[in-house]
């Protein structure tokens, strides 16, 4: 019941229908066809020498370790796809170190926060472009790297040519050198005093630089070829044979067997091997177009808009004041009306349990965004 009230079996998007339903409808209309030749179209003496093949594929093809290679072949890609996620290195880290050590407001210090984030930007993107069809689409040439404020075109010249098809043809780790030269110089002028400060950044800086690295190592050393191709050649060759071996067989004998037409277990098992399949296909590379790859660009300008929001706000941040648990020794979070009061004599503002959670009137009705986007929560 949860599954329908949900609508998790009725979803298309990036669902198992959408993966499979093209093979699913060929198989079954081969399937059938081969059906009709058998009960319509053979003698009665083809029909019994199709009736052994029959039983010799039956009993040939159910000896295949299809689940074993295919749980194996299925983890080891999905390990792969959530590893790549995790190792896209934050810039976050970096922005709040240099906020916290770069402490003047002067021009030249907003400038030097601003660059270095600039800097550790420009590497992200010329690193994983190499990788993502949607960021290769969005800049395909330095040209359009320039033209999004990224890059200086003399900045452009000094880092060379980016679209060689070489796999380590590319330069994306020289504003990451010119960030670690630009930490230093800081320090030299007393921009940065903290020594285990100018160490952490300098770590912070080459953390990123690993990320990205590794990132790259999974793009540049994909799953060997060989281990794919047995796979997949070992489904194809079970449901071919499955063709054959799962045809319900005309029994003479009165109360033998039931005579059915439509494959109704079969196609069971090629929704979820064909679905396995196609599951690890689609995460094989998770920086293409299909619905499960990463959102890079947005991924991106999030990246963008908050490192330079860290490192350039110059707002203060609220009153030092005391909690509400202040003089409360064993403090719990509870609902309650503590703010009622000053809410409500600032403008007439409602109190917190009128708004509710996440802006709703009714507390009860609030839904998270891993809910709108995700049908299983």
């Amino acid at each position: 019941m949860q599954l329908f009230e949900n609508k998790i079996i009725l979803r298309w998007r990036s669902s198992l229908w959408k993966l499979v339903w093209c093979e699913l409808l060929i198989y079954t209309i081969l399937f059938l066809s081969i059906s009709f030749i058998y009960r319509y179209a053979l003698t009665e003496e083809q029909m019994v020498w199709f009736e052994r093949v029959v039983r010799w594929c039956g009993k040939q093809y159910t000896g295949l370790p299809l689940t074993f290679l295919l749980g194996f072949y299925v983890s080891l890609v999905v390990k792969r796809w959530w590893e790549q996620y995790c190792k896209l290195p934050w810039p976050d880290s970096i922005a709040i170190q240099l906020r916290g050590l770069v402490k003047t407001s002067d021009e030249r210090s907003l400038m030097l926060k601003r660059t270095i984030v600039r800097y550790c930007m420009l590497s992200y993107t010329l690193c994983i472009r190499r990788l993502s069809v949607r960021l290769r689409k969005r800049f395909p040439t330095i040209k359009e790297i320039i033209q999004s404020g990224l890059c200086r075109p003399d900045e452009a010249i000094r880092i060379g040519d980016e679209d060689t098809a070489e796999i380590y043809g590319s330069n994306w780790w020289m504003p990451l050198k010119w960030s670690t030269e630009l930490v230093f110089n800081a320090q030299k002028d007393g921009l940065i005093v903290s020594a285990p400060g100018y160490n952490g950044i300098l770590g912070q800086i080459s953390a990123f630089r690993s990320g990205l690295t590794s990132v790259a190592a999974y793009g540049h050393i994909p799953v060997p070829l060989v281990y794919t191709q047995v796979v997949t050649l070992a489904v194809y060759i079970y449901f071919a044979v499955a063709l054959i071996g799962e045809q319900w067989i005309i029994f003479r004998n009165p109360g033998d067997e039931i005579d059915l037409y439509y494959p109704i277990f079969m196609t069971v098992k090629f929704l979820f091997y064909f679905g396995w399949l196609r599951v690890a296909e689609t995460l094989y590379n998770p920086f293409g177009e299909d619905d499960e790859d990463f959102e890079l660009n947005g991924l991106m300008n999030r990246h963008f808009k908050v490192a330079m929001n860290i490192v350039s706000e110059s707002e203060d941040p609220p009153e030092l004041k005391k909690d509400v648990y202040w003089n409360t020794p064993d403090p719990e979070l509870e609902e309650g009306n503590w703010y009622e009061d000053m809410i409500g004599a600032n403008g007439g503002y409602k109190t917190i349990n009128e708004i509710g959670a996440d802006g709703f009137e009714d507390p009860s009705e609030a839904i998270t965004l891993t809910e709108k986007r995700d049908p299983m929560y």
